[in-house]
């Protein structure tokens, strides 16, 4: 039971989601309370032989949160008597205020340092290269206009960054635009920041095609973790591979050599193509690392699905189909429809600015909230 977790969306609408709301609501629960003393319990138990560790316990871990705990009672209870400080004393009122400012900062330190330390960085947070896909969708022409231009606002995002960006596969429209297009990128925990982009992007506008009407076009973004070589091994054994002659531009050598290769996982039925090189085994290289990606992906799939299928908070599975953000260009609005939060300025957003930056570390945050339910709904 997670009734007492249930944060109410008012709140967040209106505040945010801060540390100070959900993570405070949490910390000072019964039930978390609960997962305090089972921690108490376990650490006593081993320390006086009557236990041993079991799986991958962690008594360094145990005692962390324990010490971080006692750090967050002390200053919350130094804060409120502060606070009965300045309610009863005016003489002293000025110079309380500022010592609660700064009580206030180190708690919300503390309350982080707490939460990171129950729900420690795993190893796909650590990941410093991944791969987005851009597919266009719903709407034509115009579905592939948008399209381009989400590629365009993450290109900006990545050089704001200091990300490096590198184009993959990019296949243009018939009239302009970007039918698909995939994107190699590189920075120190780029998955971790960029994992939360995935599913369905909506916009709302007047299309440069029919400027008679408004029209609502979609298109998907997907993002995948790029394997360290150790954890995904793609065997060989279980690859059938084909060759074929590349297509487009590229001189005189297109469609004389067969450069461009397709690989077909035969367990799973994935195939991946590729023909962006001019040799064959380039192309292979890569068509390898791609199915790689893929191939993690499932499982990280498979993982979220599992934990989704228990959680009923209201912020939806974040599963790659479902629809992310909605870009309103008449009303000047980008809405997520996870966080239920609404920014302004559009043309801000699209050039990666701040506000996209901030909706990326909301959603981690949101993220690190879930991940510390199922942390004390499991004690």
């Amino acid at each position: 039971m997670r009734l007492f977790l249930r944060c109410p969306w008012p709140l967040i609408q209106r505040r945010s989601i801060q540390s100070d709301s959900l993570y405070h609501a949490i910390t000072t629960a019964p039930e978390f309370n609960k997962y305090i003393d089972a921690i108490k319990d376990k650490l006593d138990k081993y320390k006086s032989g009557e236990t041993h560790l079991e799986g991958n316990e962690d008594i360094g871990r145990w005692e962390k949160i324990l010490e971080n705990r006692l750090r967050l009672e002390k200053t919350f209870h130094d804060l409120k008597q502060l606070d009965e400080l300045m309610k009863s004393n005016d003489s002293l009122k000025d110079l309380a205020e500022e010592d609660s400012a700064r009580l206030n900062i180190e708690y919300n330190e503390i309350l982080d340092d707490l939460v990171k330390s129950i729900v420690p960085l795993q190893p796909l947070d650590l990941l410093s290269r991944c791969q987005m896909e851009f597919t266009s969708g719903v709407g034509g022409i115009e579905s592939m206009y948008f399209a381009e231009e989400i590629v365009q606002m993450y290109n900006c995002l990545a050089d704001n960054k200091g990300w490096k960006w590198s184009p993959y596969q990019v296949e243009k429209g018939p009239q302009g635009g970007i039918r698909s297009a995939i994107i190699s990128l590189e920075g120190e925990q780029i998955y971790s920041a960029l994992r939360f982009e995935a599913g369905v992007h909506r916009v709302q506008r007047v299309p440069r095609t029919d400027p008679s009407r408004m029209h609502t076009s979609t298109m998907s973004v997907a993002v995948l973790p790029v394997p360290e070589e150790t954890q995904v091994q793609v065997l060989s054994t279980d690859c059938k591979t084909e060759t074929m002659r590349a297509s487009g531009p590229g001189g005189q050598n297109v469609n004389k050599r067969s450069s461009a290769v397709r690989i077909t996982h035969v367990p799973s039925g994935i195939a991946v193509h590729c023909m962006e090189e001019r040799f064959q085994h380039l192309n292979m290289q890569l068509a390898y690392k791609r199915l790689g990606a893929i191939l993690l992906q499932q499982k990280v799939d498979e993982v979220q699905s599992k934990i989704s299928r228990a959680r009923k908070l209201q912020v939806g599975s974040r599963a790659r189909a479902e629809k992310v953000r909605t870009f309103n260009f008449q009303n000047d609005r980008i809405t997520d429809h996870r966080l239920k939060l609404s920014v302004s300025n559009v043309d801000e957003f699209m050039h990666g600015g701040p506000k996209l930056e901030y909706f990326i570390n909301e959603l981690k945050r949101l993220n690190t909230y879930e991940r510390l339910l199922d942390e004390i709904s499991a004690s």
